[in-house]
């Protein structure tokens, strides 16, 4: 039986903008009030912290996204920065600690506050929480990726009067397999409206298309009454298009029982609609106003995109009816030197990366990312893949969410469903990665139950697990995986790119991914795409570097009776194993995949020397020892490694103007041609041809020696929000301005004005020292420092200095 899926959709999350449509216009930013400043924090396990009365005077003062992993720890033995030996995760979180937190914010409400309803939503805690109001249980939650919200309108004193919420966070044993985190890392709201109002994730929107006619748009609305008395409320919806154009609109009265809720279906056409898509990611919004004898009580706005879907064996997966193949990047949640705070520039930031080095796609390993990453994916036009949860019922860690699966899964994956479920940008629905019981009886009947429980909420998105071979049951066979693949719209396979052509023999319906692989292996995933439809991507482990996993990544150079190790140990704190390093750069294997997907004709790259009687031994998930770089001093005439990557088909090779050699390059070489060049200063030169014409040329220059300091900020002015940041690079340059691309040089930072270093360090998967500091060491010629503004518009002056070095200056303006 022929197995086609199409759908049609419009997602996106909560993004509230302001605006009026009368004098009694809701202000949305009064509505969603964003909460996280002001708030007192101790790395504690205190007893009765909870209690109104309790002296947090000499709590420390943060402002969230909070990460107390990433933190200095205070000095000690077996410590540096932020990391520990003591670390109960050791390799696995980098080294990092969790413990007991504590979170207190004071707050009063004002005089028209008075009747309200107020919700405090949280975005994400690490992990398990609990949350107090004025010294009276709110509720608990234990999944530190998932969204979570109380309603604590009784729990509040009267307007005017101080109000405090506690929040206790503990993050103990090992509960988790990369760097976690620690601490209220997400976003949190405080949303303050009438009684009558629309519900949390109360507006779903959904659509038929009509390629270049129309989209039938449907809403379905949930409103809620808070009220002792029964209304009649006026539901009254604008369409508005990327421009702010009305592009339709409808109006509904409903009538919503005491302390009930009321639910609306409403449908309206958009006319010659705006597509979604990658390379133009167009957003409408649908603003719905709620009415209540005259009187708005509440405005609520739903950004989505209108699209549509389709896989099949035959034709691979379409998007608005165009074959799109999934360029795709696993990525963990963190955000390299600023740990797992996910501020939503730094969220942006790392899409905006993937981005423009080709990635069209995005799994977000192995859980529900931040809502502020999701609106940036729908912004920027990224595809997605939202992941549910690790492990079920069988553990991977002692603590981890395994101890909470049978009763807390089905509150987890509905509020992720509920919250992401009008994204654009996801396409697929991960319902786990790697699970133990995965095609086993009690693993078919989960992943059942999931997914039937998932399309109760939305039934516009494609189903995968991320399914590998059994070695975590010795003996069982590939073979046993067919009932868990029977489940799935797209099977998802990690590191099995082998397989794709003996599975399709068997089952020839299947529409199978790359889930994860190894940058080693990218030629081969990537001739699975190009030449099966029913392949429809490939998603590498990982599309940038990430903490914790230290240094599967590595490479390594052994004696012949030295084993290779699975992970590296203290210092590292880095898994190395990314296309992109943690400071934003590409790493040597996005090079070649670069020329691999064609976002380059040609690239070079030269192998550090070989010390004397020691083989490079390289991991699974890592890359040659070789750099973009023609500085290799105190190795004159030694033969290095120079390898060429193109498309086309023949390079010629020149040092100094002399021809070194001439390579044809094809698929059979994996588009590689290498040379041996005993190494001498100048320039090494390298041109391809596509038959007799020049293709590209690539250059490698010899480097003068570290003259000075050269700081670019990636943005300038930044806006004056806690929630915006500035990434400064730093760059040691010759006299001529050229990176000196192997200096290591220390740089003392200093800043000034309107903001604060939030994170600095560099791309060194083991230089613990540089974490946090405000003295670094730049690795291959760079580092980075990251500024958070103040909230008041001014200055950030940041200057570094290095000895014989001419200092840097970079000055930020923030509006």
């Amino acid at each position: 039986m022929k197995k086609t899926f199409v759908i049609c959709l419009v997602p996106l999350c909560l993004l509230f903008m302001a605006g009026c449509r009368t004098s009694q216009q809701v202000n949305l930013a009064e509505r969603d009030r964003l909460f996280n400043d002001g708030w007192k924090f101790v790395r504690d396990s205190l007893v009765g912290a909870e209690q109104p009365g309790f002296d947090d005077s000499q709590w420390l003062n943060v402002d969230l996204p909070h990460d107390w992993s990433i933190a200095d720890l205070p000095d000690g033995q077996e410590q540096i920065g932020p990391f520990s030996k003591k670390s109960s995760g050791a390799t696995s979180t980098g080294y990092a600690l969790g413990g007991t937190g504590w979170y207190r914010k004071h707050f009063i409400l004002p005089k028209n506050d008075a009747g309200k309803t107020v919700i405090l939503r949280f975005d994400g805690v690490y992990m398990e929480a609990e949350v107090w109001v004025n010294g009276k249980v709110a509720g608990n939650h234990v999944y530190g990726y998932t969204p979570f919200y109380f309603d604590i309108t009784p729990l509040l004193n009267e307007t005017g009067e101080d109000n405090i919420i506690a929040v206790k966070v503990l993050n103990t044993g090992r509960n988790s397999r990369w760097y976690s985190g620690s601490g209220i890392y997400r976003n949190v709201h405080l949303t303050v409206t009438q009684p009558v109002h629309i519900a949390v994730w109360g507006v779903r929107v959904t659509m038929t298309v009509d390629p270049g006619e129309s989209a039938r748009v449907s809403l379905d609305i949930n409103a809620l009454n808070d009220s002792k008395e029964d209304v009649s409320a006026r539901i009254i919806t604008q369409i508005k298009a990327p421009d702010g154009i009305i592009s339709a609109t409808t109006e509904d009265t409903v009538t919503i029982s005491a302390s009930g809720e009321a639910l609306l279906k409403q449908i309206m056409t958009v006319d010659d609609p705006r597509l979604w898509s990658v390379s133009s990611p167009a957003l409408y919004q649908a603003d719905v106003t709620v009415e209540v004898k005259g009187k708005i009580t509440d405005r609520f706005v739903q950004s989505f995109g209108i699209r549509t879907i389709e896989v099949s064996a035959e034709k691979g997966f379409l998007l608005n009816g165009e074959p799109v193949e999934l360029k795709g990047a696993c990525m963990h949640h963190d955000n390299g030197l600023l740990g797992a705070a996910a501020f939503d520039r730094a969220e942006e930031r790392r899409v905006e990366i993937m981005k423009a080095n080709g990635f069209n796609a995005i799994r977000t390993s192995h859980n529900p990312p931040s809502e502020a990453f999701l609106n940036a994916c729908d912004r920027l036009g990224m595809l997605v893949i939202d992941e549910t949860f690790d492990m079920w019922e069988r553990p991977k860690n002692p603590q981890d969410y395994h101890r909470f699966f049978k009763s807390w899964w089905k509150k987890d994956v509905k509020a992720m469903i509920m919250r992401d479920r009008n994204h654009p940008s996801i396409v697929f629905w991960s319902i786990g990665n790697e699970i133990n019981e995965r095609a086993d009886t009690s693993g078919v009947r989960i992943a059942k139950s999931m997914i039937s429980f998932i399309r109760q909420m939305d039934t516009t998105r494609f189903f995968t697990n991320a399914i590998c071979e059994f070695w975590d049951n010795p003996g069982r066979r590939w073979e046993a995986t067919a009932p868990a693949f029977e489940l799935l719209t797209v099977g998802g396979y990690n590191y099995q790119f082998q397989r794709y052509e003996s599975d399709h023999e068997l089952f020839p319906e299947r529409i199978m991914m790359g889930t994860e692989s190894v940058p080693m292996d990218a030629f081969g995933n990537w001739q699975q795409v190009e030449r099966h439809p029913w392949v429809i991507g490939d998603f590498v482990w990982t599309g940038m570097d990430y903490l914790g996993e230290t240094g599967i990544g590595h490479t390594q150079y052994l004696t012949g009776d030295q084993k290779d190790v699975f992970a590296m140990t203290w210092p590292w704190f880095n898994a190395w194993c990314g296309d992109i390093d943690i400071t934003g750069y590409k790493k040597p294997q996005m090079l070649y995949r670069d020329v691999i997907w064609g976002n380059s004709q040609l690239e070079i790259n030269v192998h550090a020397p070989v010390p004397v009687g020691k083989t490079e031994k390289i991991s699974y998930w890592g890359w040659y020892d070789e750099w973009p770089s023609w500085n290799w001093q105190g190795n004159e005439d030694k033969p290095l490694r120079v390898s060429v990557y193109t498309k086309g088909s023949r390079v010629r090779l020149e040092l100094n103007n002399r021809v070194i050699g001439e390579k044809e390059v094809s698929e059979a070489t994996k588009l590689t041609a290498t040379f041996d060049v005993p190494y001498e200063p100048g320039e090494l030169k390298v041109t391809a041809y596509d038959r007799e014409n020049i293709l590209a040329v690539k250059v490698l220059k010899t480097t003068g020696s570290p003259a000075g300091i050269r700081l670019t900020a990636d943005r300038n002015p930044i806006r004056a929000d806690r929630n915006d940041l500035s990434y400064i690079n730093i760059e040691i340059v010759d006299e001529f301005g050229q990176l000196v691309n192997d200096a290591a040089r220390q740089v003392k930072l200093s800043l000034s004005g309107n903001g604060a270093i939030a994170g600095s360090g560099n791309a060194c998967p083991f230089d613990m020292e540089s974490i946090g500091q405000p003295v670094i060491t730049t690795f291959r010629g760079r580092a980075q420092v990251i500024v958070r503004p103040s909230a008041d518009p001014g200055t950030i002056t940041l200057k570094a200095e290095g000895e014989g070095l001419e200092g840097g200056v970079a000055e930020i303006r923030t509006e």
